[in-house]
């Protein structure tokens, strides 16, 4: 019994040594697409270029929400890392694919199995016709060398996609801070975009009691009443579907941080910090080794390629040892069963099943491959698409900026002008209209200002790295 204990802690001890040396999934995966040193759309230095400055040696902003220093914001991200239920179904998978490669790890160490049974019966003459209790007690074990390394295989693939799936839990965290951060923005604007129209419209009503007082004294017609009360009331008419798309963008936000909707009325009550619109971005490459959907693709990839070797291995034998240990009673005897042996099965004839698998393999793996190309590529168009979003609506938003100021003077001139006879009233509704609209494409600017960086921030794969800090 003693050497048989050494046997086994001797077997266990080399079985987690082989373990230990032979599951390390594959390497990083060379993407095989050129990537640019700089990005492109920074390198004609265009208008407001100094505002993204590219460094070789620059991190990827994580916490990239204190960029905006609003508390708001900052609780709201909080509060969708630790309520989102897409989130919290991402962490789950991964606990699957934890488990999966558990289990597939077990496939490289013996399976030792305890065995237990006591039976009474009379088996006639290997009893001497009589009945007779028999209990036994036994140790069975099992081990496939994997000499071809079939399981090894298996459990790299294991690995990788475990990988590839924390990688996915990583990606699903930077698409909904982006998301909240989107959402949160647009909530912002839409308040914005309410007060505006409000405030233009007690200006519009002011203008139709002046007119209605002109009209009392017969200084205008009723036909500058009816005029001067239907740009009122147009004015008006944008004030609901306003509240409307406000209400949802709330609901929104609510179903984003776990919330339940039609409680999220607070997030608005504080003015918004002015924007700091100077940021640095990474290069091109640390982007690409940052962006987690990118290593969900390259580690795919790598399980892809753990998946062909597998499916190779399935060609050669299979090798087996087995050893049983035990103690059985019998009356009026007792005996110490035992024993070692070893199996080889090696595929003889199974027309063309394995040849099949491997082809099945490659092409996955070919997949794969492509999928990893093309995340990579998309990566690259993300964020260059970003930074020209961003750099060209700084330019529009100066010049939106200048119109605004514009459009309130000539409209305060009309008024000024109107009241002592120089301008028809359809010159001071031109004015208030324009001077709405105006104000209206300034404050849309501004919030895409502050959406054109969450995209480059997003783009550049920031957000994945902070839930520690965040909880």
């Amino acid at each position: 019994m003693l050497k048989l204990e050494r046997l086994t802690a001797s077997v266990l001890a080399a079985a987690t040594a082989f373990v230990a040396g032979c599951t390390s999934p594959v390497g990083p995966q060379d993407p095989g697409v050129d990537v640019a040193p700089h990005w492109q759309t920074l390198a004609p230095t265009p208008t407001n270029a100094d505002l993204i400055v590219s460094h070789d040696d620059a991190q990827v902003l994580q916490k990239w929400w204190s960029h905006f220093h609003d508390p708001a914001l900052d609780a709201l991200v909080r509060e969708a890392i630790s309520g989102n239920k897409s989130l919290a179904i991402a962490r789950a998978r991964v606990k699957e694919a934890r488990a999966a490669r558990v289990q597939a790890q077990s496939a490289l160490v013996p399976e030792v199995n305890a065995v237990v049974s006591s039976e009474r019966g009379n088996r006639g003459l290997l009893t001497n016709d009589k009945s007779v209790t028999v209990n036994q007690v036994a140790l069975s074990a099992a081990w496939e060398l994997d000499l071809f390394g079939r399981n090894q295989a298996r459990t790299a693939q294991a690995t990788a996609i475990l990988q590839s799936t924390e990688a996915s839990e990583q990606a699903v965290r930077v698409a909904l801070l982006a998301e909240v951060a989107r959402t949160y923005f647009e909530l912002r604007n839409l308040d914005r975009q309410i007060e505006l129209t409000e405030s233009n419209l007690e200006t519009q009503q002011r203008t139709l009691k002046l007119v209605e007082a002109q009209q009392r004294g017969a200084l205008v017609s009723n036909f500058d009443v009816q005029r001067a009360a239907a740009q009122t009331s147009t004015t008006e008419s944008r004030v609901p579907s306003l509240r409307a798309a406000r209400d949802a963008a709330a609901n929104r936000l609510s179903a984003l941080i776990g919330r339940t909707p039609g409680n999220l009325q607070e997030v608005a009550a504080a003015p918004q910090p002015p924007l700091d619109g100077r940021i640095v971005v990474s290069a091109p490459a640390s982007v690409i080794a940052t962006r987690p959907d990118v290593r969900v693709a390259e580690r795919r990839f790598a399980a892809s390629i753990s998946a062909r070797k597998a499916a190779v291995a399935e060609l050669f034998p299979n090798i087996s040892l087995t050893a049983l240990f035990g103690v059985q009673d019998a009356t009026p005897f007792s005996s110490t069963p035992w024993g070692i042996g070893i199996g080889l099965v090696q595929p003889v004839l199974n027309f063309g099943r394995i040849r099949s698998q491997i082809d099945a393999a490659d092409a996955r793996q070919t997949q794969a491959f492509l999928a990893y190309q093309q995340a990579v590529l998309d990566a690259l168009e993300d964020m260059e698409s970003a930074i020209s979003a961003y750099l060209n609506e700084q330019s529009r938003n100066a010049s939106l900026a200048a119109g605004v100021a514009q459009n309130r003077r000539a409209a305060e001139l009309a008024r000024a002008q109107y009241r002592f006879g120089y301008v028809g009233l359809l010159d001071v509704l031109v004015a208030e209209r324009d001077l709405l609209d105006a104000e209206s494409r300034r404050a849309t600017s501004d919030a895409s200002l502050r959406t054109n960086l969450v995209r480059i921030f997003a783009a550049a794969g920031g957000g994945w790295e902070v839930e520690e800090e965040a909880h």
